[in-house]
């Protein structure tokens, strides 16, 4: 027995210990020299490049190390930390010169940025006399490893090569930000995990464990967002950091390292279709142009690689995407990924993590060559960009949006706040103004309208307009060649190309009302410099009796949320009522003096100028209309105490962006168990449950009884998504109602019909039929025969669409008559009959339906007036249940008070 293992013993010490051995000797620059003033990884940490994965404190020791030896040639930044606490940095690199003199190029950066001030004399002279600025970001998913030792590799390259031509030009005409991680709390979860999981050595087998990590995986980062999704949310600290940086700086060049699956080649720009169309075609020649000159040195080492594939510039809030749209030369760099230190491909290579290390060293290398031999030419391109935004914006038929406070003016200020954190100018109208020509956001009707104060304007003849236009526009077409190819994947039931959601208007996800003018606005406005602070007060004296808090915005929510942490005993009415002559709206909450603390007062004048809300101060329930304060119309609220399914097989997105939307948006406290563990919890413990989205829960929680049980006796039971779906199926039974299947029989109904004529003007991304003839009748014969008996519907690839809302019922309550959300599934339910349930949220009839993105014609045939936000009664208690996440991504504002209300008053009810 241990004659015949030697063989295998002596393969497996070949392709582990080997490659460590090739770590140590391997030239990453073959014939470059280095300076040994300047000190390796290895002299500083204990490892060499490629021999281990970089930690965070180990990446922090390092950096420190290079700037100490760096002889004035580099500087390093701390921009932030994370939620878990680790510093954020950023290394600046150049020659003694120009770091001598950052101020003044940072000053000089922010000229071309923003062409309105500057002189044709100031601009000449900060192109022939400053640096171009190069940012290189790497492992923002920090599972996706490499990435970082390459970022060490680059700047140890940049301050110790001698004699090496590139490293010469990009001192001298560069100025070099290196990012080196920005994902710490994620990379250190996973590199926990695989030195946890990794034997005497390394494993080349991808079913090992150590290439497998478990949920959440290191991608994410604490609140378990993919923050290569959140530039323009910005909900994350690491990105508010980040973000707050790049707008210091402007780099002409932005590029972000990323890892993909182990079978990869590598990949960088240009990138594939689609195509943002805010975006230039100079920036596309540029990409071509970086493109070329990586291939130049991936030709070098024979290292392969792919363009114009799988990676689009489309959305805006990608790492290379939200910069682009400021001007940079922003670009994804995609390298196969080991997952550890060796890895057998299916092509029965072995890759080695110095081998990924490499490459992106070599991208970086490449990157930063091709920079520096167009300094001038980047500078010059920059300043023009930012330019021609203006002019664009000063011609095009939309000049401006307007937003208006609606009925939540704090919502409608935290969208201006979001717009001015992405580096874009907003004006609030001190008074109130007229416009001649505006457009609403859903009938387009173009006339006059009158604004009030307290109105943000956001003007498209400004430097940031490119960004602008694309957040605020009701809908970003995307290629049609690109559409038709998708459609034709989807006839052929293929997968589809879509790399994220097709729609994200601003003031659809945050359910403002918001105007496009067509005419410049006159007015006494003023430029904000600061986000816009909500400002609130407590009416009246001292109250003997109670104070009341109207109901119906997130601020309201919040403290609520605020009084439950105090102790603070609260009341809401389900009916609104009028006292003393001012209106309150269902939900109303009611603070009695009685049984509160003493201070109640002081406690209502803090929470009122924290959270922007104005407190009713009465000494009378005497109402005008409606009910009083003792009517049964009138609910104590029990503080909620809400426990979460966490871990597998819930999806880590979900519930972080529900976890933060809680804890860190509205302040409630939340426990979170693991799923497998609910069956055996004492839930009891608990008025609020939540399951977020996830495939799995029957094998979690089989058929739930457990959960049925604890409902019934009063519990609230909040269901996200697929969770919704386990709801509906038969061993389980608590939703009365299943998933949809496609329909064919009304695809077919509408197939039959005439074809409509094409809308004149069409603004919302709907799949139309392709300008093709008919198949003849045998070809429609075939395809109908191959179809598949029993599928669901097309998946939506994230569009908008309106839904009805019944804002009587109390999960409603803070709603018009309608409101958006996103849709990102093929989920579609039936609506409860009235012995079932409630239908609070209903999807809009066909026509109405659908706002921004693209939808597939069945979907757009089947998914109106459906439920999208249903509540059954269950003994005691109360199910909410929602088809998609409401808190998708921690941007769906719209839906955000909805899901409060399920879990503030749920208990209530």
């Amino acid at each position: 027995m241990f004659r015949n293992s030697l063989p295998l013993l002596s393969i497996a010490l070949f392709f582990i210990l080997v490659p460590s051995a090739f770590a140590r000797t391997f030239e990453f620059l073959p014939g470059a020299k280095f300076d040994p003033a300047v000190p390796t990884l290895k002299q500083t940490v204990g490892h060499d490049w490629g021999e281990r994965i970089t930690m965070h404190h180990e990446m922090e020791r390092y950096v420190t190390a290079l700037e100490r030896a760096a002889n004035g040639r580099a500087k390093l930044f701390k921009y932030g930390e994370t939620w878990e606490g680790r510093p954020l940095y950023y290394l600046v690199i150049g020659s003694p010169q120009n770091i001598a003199r950052l101020d003044a190029i940072r000053a000089a950066m922010q000229k071309l940025a923003d062409p309105r001030n500057a002189s044709a004399s100031e601009v000449n002279s900060i192109i022939t006399s400053m640096p171009a600025i190069v940012w290189l970001a790497y492992s923002v998913h920090g599972n996706e490893i490499s990435s970082t030792d390459a970022a060490l590799m680059c700047a140890y390259h940049l301050l110790a090569a001698q004699g090496d031509a590139v490293a010469e030009a990009a001192m001298k005409n560069l100025l070099v930000i290196i990012d080196p991680m920005q994902n710490p709390d994620g990379r250190d979860r996973f590199i926990n995990y695989f030195r946890q999981s990794t034997g005497r050595w390394p494993d080349a087998d991808t079913q090992s464990a150590e290439h497998n990590e478990v949920w959440p995986s290191g991608r994410v980062n604490h609140y378990l967002f993919d923050m290569n999704r959140d530039w323009f949310a910005q909900s994350q600290l690491e990105t508010q950091g980040r973000t707050k940086a790049y707008l210091e700086w402007f780099p002409q060049v932005f590029v972000d390292l990323h890892e993909m699956s182990t079978n990869s080649s590598y990949y960088f720009a240009p990138p594939a279709l689609p195509w943002n169309p805010n975006l230039t075609k100079t920036q596309l020649d540029w990409l071509s142009k970086f493109g070329r000159n990586n291939a130049k040195w991936f030709d070098r080492f024979r290292y392969d690689y792919f363009t114009r594939e799988g990676y689009d510039s489309f959305y805006p809030g990608y790492g290379e995407g939200w910069p682009m749209f400021h001007g940079s030369i922003g670009m994804t760099y995609e390298n196969a990924s080991v997952r550890g230190l060796v890895v057998r491909r299916s092509d029965d290579t072995t890759r080695t993590y110095r081998d990924s290390v490499h490459r992106h060293y070599i991208s970086s290398i490449a990157t930063l060559e091709n920079a520096a031999q167009n300094r001038e030419a980047l500078l010059r391109y920059f300043y023009d960009y930012r330019k021609s935004a203006i002019d664009e914006g000063a011609r095009e038929t939309v000049k401006e949006y307007i937003i208006t406070p609606g009925n939540d003016p704090n919502r409608a200020a935290r969208l201006a706040a979001t717009l001015m954190k992405s580096g874009i100018e907003v004006r609030r109208a001190e008074a109130p103004f007229s416009n001649p020509k505006t457009r609403d956001y859903f009938d387009g009707q173009l006339q006059a309208r009158e604004f009030p104060a307290g109105s943000f304007i956001v003007s498209l003849a400004q430097p940031a307009k490119r960004l602008a236009k694309t957040l605020m526009d009701k809908h970003t077409p995307q290629d049609q060649e690109f559409v038709n190819e998708q459609r034709e994947r989807n006839r052929r039931r293929q997968n589809e190309e879509f790399y994220d959601v097709t729609a994200w208007s601003l003031p659809f996800l945050y359910d403002v009302p918001c105007y496009q003018a067509e005419q410049n606005s006159s007015g006494n406005f003023t430029v904000l410099k600061q986000p816009p602070q909500p400002a609130g007060r407590v009416r009246g004296e001292k109250a003997s009796l109670a104070y009341l808090i109207p109901w119906g915005t997130q601020s309201a929510a919040a403290a609520l949320a605020d009084l439950f942490r105090q102790e603070v005993r609260v009341s809401s009415t389900d009916r609104g009522f009028k006292l003393n002559g001012t209106n309150f709206p269902n939900g109303t909450l009611i603070v009695k003096v009685a049984d509160n603390p003493a201070d109640l007062h002081e406690r209502m004048q803090k929470l009122a100028a924290e959270y922007g809300i104005d407190v009713y101060a009465t000494d009378s329930s005497w109402v005008d209309e409606g009910p009083n304060f003792g009517s049964r119309n009138v609910n104590y609220l029990p503080r909620p105490r809400i426990a979460m399914a966490y871990n597998t097989p819930t999806s880590p997105n979900s519930v972080g962006w529900t976890r933060y939307l809680l804890e860190q948006r509205y302040g409630c406290p939340v426990t979170v168990i693991r799923t497998d563990q609910l069956r055996g919890a004492d839930l009891t413990k608990y008025n609020v449950l939540i399951l977020p989205d996830g495939f799995g829960y029957g094998n979690a929680l089989g058929d739930g009884a457990k959960i049925r049980e604890w409902v019934q006796n009063g519990g609230t039971l909040i269901t996200l998504a697929n969770a919704t779906t386990w709801l509906s199926e038969d061993r389980v039974g608590m939703l009365p109602v299943k998933r949809e299947k496609r329909d064919k029989a009304k695809g077919e109904k509408e197939k039959s019909k005439p074809e409509p004529a094409p809308p004149v003007k069409s603004d919302v991304g709907r799949a139309q039929p392709s300008a093709q003839t008919k198949p003849a009748d045998e070809n429609a014969a075939i395809e109908k025969a191959i179809e598949p008996n029993d599928e669901y519907p097309s998946s939506t690839p994230g569009a908008i669409i309106r839904l009805k809302v019944d804002n009587t019922h109390w999960l409603g309550f803070g709603y018009g008559e309608t409101t958006t959300a996103l849709i990102d599934s093929d989920r579609i339910f039936p609506l409860l009959r009235l012995d079932q349930g409630t239908n609070v949220a209903i999807t809009a009839p066909e026509g109405r339906m659908l706002v921004s993105g693209l939808m597939w014609d069945d979907v757009q045939r089947q998914l109106p007036n459906k439920a999208f936000v249903m509540n059954v009664r269950m003994g005691r208690g109360n199910i909410v249940a929602f088809s998609e996440d409401p808190n998708y991504r921690a941007f769906l504002e719209s839906m955000s008070l909805m899901f409060m209300n399920a879990v503030l008053l749920g208990p209530g009810h």
